[in-house]
């Protein structure tokens, strides 16, 4: 399964400044890409991490390990892609 996760670059640089740059998570929050969307009256620029379900649930585990303000950008990843499943 398939999850895309769209994280703030502001989260995005907290969480990955976290992480020990040999990991697998760090590998795999570095394969984002950054893209703008159209919020309100601007746009907003966000990483976008494509990935399986499997890599999700180990962000996940990381996150709530050292990064607590994560979780939420990829648990509701993981739950959208769960549910479109």
């Amino acid at each position: 399964m398939k999850v895309t996760i769209l994280m703030s670059l502001l989260v995005y640089e907290g969480f990955v400044d976290k992480c020990d740059a040999a990991s697998r998570e760090f590998a795999i929050l570095n394969n984002g890409i950054i893209v703008r969307r159209y919020k309100e009256d601007h746009f907003e620029r966000l990483l976008e991490i494509r990935c399986d379900i499997e890599d999700a649930d180990r962000l996940l585990c990381l996150a709530a390990a050292v990064y607590p303000e994560a979780v939420v950008e990829i648990a509701k990843a993981i739950t959208a892609a769960r549910k479109s499943d």
